[in-house]
């Protein structure tokens, strides 16, 4: 049987919201008590579909509409809103290449991180841009394990970026709590180090490599496919012993996708809510951000980093991946004043 994949929408917040709820004129949004959805539209490969109200649900949905409103599993991770800082040990990062390659610089930054409000410390050694060059596990190890030992016992998780099965063995031994995978767990061992682990894990939405994405931008609904996709993804681990409570979903923002790709995903992200699982934002300085601005030159893309990933704290226990900690920590604190 296909999947079928709800879109909340017609959002209610506050005062509003608890009262609808009460009145069971609209469902509470992830288990929430001041943000509740009224309408739902289907999203499928090709056909069109328009809003229903409440009153016109199928029953056929309910089992789902029952998902959408409890909360999504905390993924052995604290609760609320996460910061995750990135701290590449590459020489050749998108947008930080060099800057924390020698150990006393990674360490310096990652400290910096934790004081600046990083729940997470992402540390990555091989560079996932377009068209990158890869390098062995080995290779990654040298870079990445030093840096392990020494934020260990920083006050903030570690976890490590990688798509190789002997890096997330030997990073997971040198102290690193919860491993993102970009290929999520395409290495055919991964899954089993994961499994015996019992750590959390991010998949990804990527189709192909860093190095071959490009070719694989062709959608018949990018939301229904990403969504698929991931499903598949999350069965494979299920099946290799993985929980779904230690998953985390990350719709793969940049990779194998274009400009309109990467906002549609982004405008309409409460559809991944439909994976069961606990959510991560990954925007940070990527170059849709800069597509945007008809490719103007800026120092950085802090600011379009912002105004793209705070919408995502609608989830509530969403993870956000970032450059620039304490900009989110401080837009974070903004939008949970206001809300």
């Amino acid at each position: 049987m296909q999947d079928i994949f709800l879109e909340p929408m017609a959002f209610l917040y506050d005062d509003v919201a608890e009262q609808a709820i009460q009145n069971k004129s609209a469902y509470p949004f992830l288990g929430q008590q001041r943000l509740a959805f009224s309408m739902v539209k289907q999203v499928s490969h090709r056909q069109k579909h328009f809003p229903l109200s409440k009153d016109l649900f199928p029953v056929i949905w309910q089992e789902k509409l029952n998902q959408l409103s409890s909360p999504l599993p905390m993924a052995h991770l604290p609760s609320g809103p996460l910061v995750m800082g990135i701290l590449n040990i590459t020489p050749d990062s998108f947008s930080d290449g060099g800057k924390h390659f020698q150990l006393n610089d990674a360490i310096r930054a990652g400290h910096q991180m934790v004081m600046d409000g990083a729940a997470i410390i992402d540390i990555g050694g091989e560079s996932t841009r377009p068209g990158s060059i890869p390098i062995t596990p080995q290779e990654e190890c040298e870079r990445i394990v030093p840096v392990i030992k020494q934020l260990r016992r920083c006050g903030a998780l570690i976890s490590v970026d990688t798509r190789h099965a002997q890096t997330m063995r030997v990073a997971l031994e040198a102290g690193a709590d919860m491993i993102n995978d970009i290929s999520a767990l395409d290495d055919p061992e991964s899954a089993k180090i994961i499994a015996q682990a019992k750590c959390p894990v991010i998949l990804m939405h990527m189709r192909g490599t860093p190095q071959t994405m490009g070719n694989y931008t062709r959608y018949g609904n990018v939301l229904y496919d990403v969504l698929s996709e991931l499903t598949n993804k999350i069965q494979k681990a299920e099946q290799a012993g993985i929980s779904r409570d230690q998953i985390i979903i990350d719709p793969g923002i940049g990779f194998a996708k274009n400009k309109q790709h990467n906002l549609l995903l982004i405008k309409h992200f409460p559809v991944l809510a439909n994976l069961g699982c606990r959510l991560l934002l990954a925007v940070s300085r990527k170059r849709f951000i800069k597509e945007v601005m008809n490719n103007i030159i800026c120092e950085h893309y802090d600011w379009g980093t912002m105004v793209a990933s705070l919408p995502f704290m609608m989830v509530g226990n969403g993870i956000i991946r970032v450059h620039n900690v304490p900009a989110i920590v401080q837009s974070i604190k903004l939008w949970q004043a206001l809300h």
